[in-house]
């Protein structure tokens, strides 16, 4: 029985470790591995069936005035950035934004963005939010 507990103090710990759960610890960090040395992103499971099993009582319903006054009614903007200028393409309705911390870069941007009669702004800063949009007639009024 001595002989036995002095043979355990002398092997090394990682050989008390049981073969299964090193296997598996090996397992792991091999494919973590393998995923980043090969560029793959690991994959994870889409719980979407999970969701769709779940009926309908358990999700609250939420007014048309309450997501209006929640998400577009609630913006914030951080401390150093004055206006954000949205443009969209009537055409492509492509989007492209634009986030300025200088009002003279964004009055300048403004400025350009209204020559072209094919866009619509939607300019947000810290107090309101404006929609600009060229009408369809010959005179180009916004």
């Amino acid at each position: 029985m001595l002989n036995r507990f002095t043979s355990w103090l002398v092997t090394p710990w990682t050989q008390h470790i049981t073969r299964s759960n090193y296997q598996k610890t090996d397992i792991a960090n091999l494919s973590t591995y393998d995923s980043v040395k090969n560029g793959k992103k690991k994959y994870f499971r889409n719980n979407w069936s999970k969701w769709k099993a779940v009926p309908d009582e358990f999700f609250e319903p939420i007014d048309f005035d309450e997501i209006m006054e929640w998400k577009v009614a609630g913006w914030e903007l951080p401390m150093d950035v004055v206006c954000l200028i949205r443009a969209t393409n009537k055409d492509t309705k492509k989007v492209k934004e634009f986030v300025y911390k200088q009002r003279k870069a964004a009055d300048n941007r403004i400025k350009q963005l209204t020559q072209d009669q094919n866009l619509e702004l939607c300019i947000t800063t810290h107090d309101a939010q404006h929609f600009l949009s060229f009408q369809d007639d010959d005179e180009g009024n916004i």
